[in-house]
């Protein structure tokens, strides 16, 4: 199989679930024995990930959000120099600045992990998608989104869901009770817990209230109850953090209630919990879901944009309405009843995950893409020197 020189982009400035798929793929792709480098911002964090992952990384902090010329400049040195083939960009914003740099010999691919809902068939993103050699999105719903809102054709979108190794992530790995102990809550308590940044779309306010309302409904719940959030970053939302704070201490039980950083490993968190929330009003994905599935903690998600995709309500999970404390406050007393339903939950999901998001096939999948995407690249730019010969 040909050996491929790829450049990943990443302009965005916090550490987060795109951002880590996306330094996780290139590392993938490297393990796989392709040259890969990461092109991104002036950022120590996202620096610090990608040395974690053995990636060679270069910086470079684009001054406009679009089409950018002076980035681009800089950036097609970076290509020359590595003898780049093709770009993978991680966020649509920075597509137009790629291009710019990548000229008509090198294939552009799109690493779609968000949804816009947005019509992008103006002037401008028109130029943009009918560049694209490729596109490899993370949900149906994200294709689908594509397919509504764009110009670009379908036969260049590959949907490839995250892969999850859950030979990893195994509860059989880690101590329960020492997993307990390292966030601070008692053998016997019935933990709930959330990972994800602290910004207000992660719910973290809305998981605190429904255990509040949870709580007053049952006094064995309330007096059983610990809760871990974590995920807290420097760039978070400072005046959300704040709220929460405020809202804890005003909760009866609020020394069981523990806020803690952002973790490389998540695995010590699942461990420790009794069930995990996805508690956020839209996520495209939610890699958290599938972490916590493959280390047997049963799961309660918000019903919305991609986690349908993830979690069979009833089956492998319990779906809720986004921001609804109270239908929240009923799945968590609901699981929290039955040890039964809790332990069947757990085992079907971590099924689920095992049978679907398989890393061997991913990587598979997401390498033909990469090289269907160079093939028409190859066959654009011999077309366009026939007809510049002529």
């Amino acid at each position: 199989m040909e050996r491929l020189s790829i450049a990943t982009i990443c302009f965005s400035g916090t550490v987060g679930g795109l951002e880590l798929a996306t330094l996780r793929r290139g590392a993938e792709l490297k393990a796989r024995g392709h040259h890969v480098v990461a092109i991104l911002p002036d950022s120590a964090a996202l620096a610090e990930q990608a040395a974690r992952l053995g990636l060679q990384y270069l910086t470079l902090t684009p001054a406009l959000h679009y089409a950018d010329p002076f980035a681009a400049a800089r950036l097609r040195r970076i290509f020359e120099r590595e003898s780049t083939q093709l770009v993978l960009v991680a966020r649509t914003r920075d597509l137009s600045t790629a291009m710019l740099a990548a000229g008509h010999d090198r294939a552009v691919v799109l690493y779609q992990q968000m949804q816009s809902g947005l019509d992008k068939r103006d002037w401008f993103h028109d130029r943009v998608y009918r560049r694209l050699d490729g596109c490899i999105t993370i949900t149906r719903l994200g294709r689908d989104d594509l397919e509504r809102h764009t110009v670009l054709a379908p036969e260049k979108i590959t949907t490839i869901p995250y892969p999850i190794d859950a030979r990893h992530f195994s509860s059989q790995r880690i101590d329960r009770s020492s997993a307990r102990r390292a966030y601070g809550v008692a053998d016997d308590a019935f933990v709930v817990g959330i990972v994800g940044g602290f910004n207000p779309g992660k719910g973290q306010l809305e998981l605190l209230e429904a255990i509040e309302i949870a709580a007053q409904r049952s006094p064995v719940f309330a007096r059983s109850v610990s809760a871990i959030l974590v995920g807290i970053r420097e760039a978070d939302d400072s005046a959300y953090v704040h709220r929460l704070e405020e809202l804890r201490a005003s909760l009866r039980f609020a020394g069981r209630i523990g806020f803690f950083p952002f973790a490389n490993d998540t695995r010590l968190a699942y461990r420790a919990m009794d069930v995990f929330v996805l508690a956020s009003h839209c996520e495209t994905f939610g890699m958290v879901l599938q972490e916590a599935m493959a280390m047997g903690t049963p799961v309660i998600g918000t019903d919305c944009a991609g986690v349908p995709e993830i979690i069979r309500d009833g089956t492998t999970g319990v779906l809720v309405r986004p921001r609804d404390p109270a239908e929240l406050a009923d799945a968590i007393l609901y699981l929290f009843a039955d040890a039964t339903l809790r332990e069947r939950l757990a085992s079907r999901a971590r099924e689920s995950v095992i049978e679907r998001y398989d890393p061997e096939r991913h990587y598979e999948a997401f390498e033909s893409a990469l090289f269907a995407a160079l093939e028409r690249r190859r066959g654009m730019t011999l077309r366009i020197r026939r007809d510049t010969a002529r």
